[in-house]
Order: structure tokens, then C-alpha cells, then sequence
């Protein structure tokens, strides 16, 4: 029996800390070192705005480097909103998308690699399914992931975010399987749109939800399941 196992990316597999917050800080500080605004500040403005915020919406006209173009113009907004004139806005809008691919802002679960080399030996495909920037695959890489996956899949490179079913669709047509598994922390994007693409789902590193099928708290609990 052909089994795959998709996997969400950012607070399954890695964590950061506040990703895309302290990112968008970092940039304004390297333009402005002396600015007032606080990080708290840039917070309220990172949760909203991004594709997989209103993953409703199709933005198969957004793909690759149009995507970021979209991003970027939230992202120039709000410094504009904070206050930074238009020529260190922009200054620091440039600098973001290199800042996020740092591998040093992410960190691996202890369980991690254990639970991914497991899954390959006992046959298993292994794919990203990741709400995720274009280069996720570069990150991935520098992380020392690649090797254990047979693909990603990003949203930022196919127009559509989880919970959308057309992006499991892609996905399932992408890795044929008999049985497919979505393991991941949010239980809207991951769980729910996993259960529409009837998959079994698991919900990781975020206590119990009763919509997945089943719910752990270490990745290697996985390995029960898909032997």
C-alpha cells in the first residue's frame, strides 16, 4: 500500500519565533536603528495581510514573484503606517525577504529528523505541504531537510492556500497514494482542509482538537500509524 505523508512546515516540523514579526522589525531597525516603534507594534500589522490569511481568496494570479510583489506592497503599507518616510520603507520592504530565508531563525523539534527517517524506512513518502513563501524549498535545504522528502508543495507557487482543497487536490494528484495522512499545528488549515481532501489527520505540538483524527504531542507518535 502506497502511503504519503504531507507535512505542514512552520510549527510542525520547525518553530520560530514570531517568523515574519521580527523580520519586518529587523528590516526597519537596519534602516532606522534609532526608530520608536515597538516590536508589538509590527505585530498587530503581521497578522493580517498575508495569503494565507484570506485563503478564501484565489490568487493563482499571485504565484512566485508576483507573490511577493503582493507581500511586499502589506509590507511597505505598513511602515508607512508606522510612520517611515517612502524612501526607508521602501529600503526596508527590500530587505524582509532576505532576513525571512535566514536558517538561523529556525529550529528543528527534537523529534524531527527520528520521525522522518523512520517514515522513509518504513516506505513512506514524505512531502511538504506548506502556506509558505516561493523558496521554501531553499530553506528546507539549508536546514538539512531536503533529502528526506519527495517533494513541496508551496502555496506561493500554486495560487492557493490550506485549507482551499484545490491545493490537497494538487497535492494528491502531484503524489498518487492509497493512503494519504496531513500531519500539522493549525487545526483550520491543516485539519480541516485535510479532512475535506479525506485524509487522516493529525494535529501536532497543539494539545487536543476534536476534529482530527488523532492529536500528539511529539512527531514520533506518527510512526504508529502508517506502519
Amino acid at each position: 500500500m502506497k502511503k504519503v505523508v504531507f507535512w505542514d512546515f512552520d510549527g510542525t516540523l520547525v518553530y520560530c519565533h514570531h517568523l515574519w514579526s521580527n523580520s519586518v522589525f529587523d528590516a526597519l531597525k537596519s534602516v532606522e536603528p534609532d526608530t520608536d516603534v515597538s516590536f508589538q507594534e509590527i505585530r498587530k500589522h503581521m497578522a493580517y495581510g498575508y495569503t494565507w490569511h484570506t485563503p478564501e481568496k484565489d490568487f493563482t494570479a499571485y504565484k512566485g514573484e508576483k507573490w511577493w510583489e503582493l507581500m511586499n506592497a502589506h509590507i511597505y503599507k505598513t511602515y508607512l503606517l508606522l510612520g517611515l518616510d517612502e524612501k526607508k520603507a521602501k529600503q526596508a520592504t527590500e530587505k524582509v525577504r532576505g532576513l525571512i530565508k535566514i536558517k538561523e531563525k529556525y529550529f528543528l523539534f527534537d523529534d524531527t529528523v527520528e520521525t522522518l527517517k523512520a517514515l522513509q524506512g518504513q516506505g513512506v513518502k514524505n512531502v511538504i505541504l506548506s502556506n509558505n513563501y516561493p523558496e521554501l524549498e531553499e530553506t528546507v535545504t539549508a536546514l538539512e531537510l531536503k533529502d528526506y522528502f519527495d517533494g513541496i508543495i508551496v502555496s506561493a507557487l500554486e495560487g492557493y492556500d490550506k485549507p482551499r482543497k484545490e491545493l490537497f487536490e494538487i497535492a494528491k494528484k502531484r503524489f498518487p497514494a492509497d493512503k494519504y495522512f496531513m500531519v500539522g499545528d493549525n487545526p483550520v488549515a491543516d485539519i480541516k482542509g485535510g479532512n475535506g481532501a479525506g485524509m487522516t489527520t493529525i494535529l501536532v505540538h497543539n494539545g487536543f482538537d476534536s476534529s482530527a483524527d488523532y492529536c500528539f504531542d511529539c512527531l514520533k507518535d506518527i510512526l504508529n500509524l502508517t506502519k
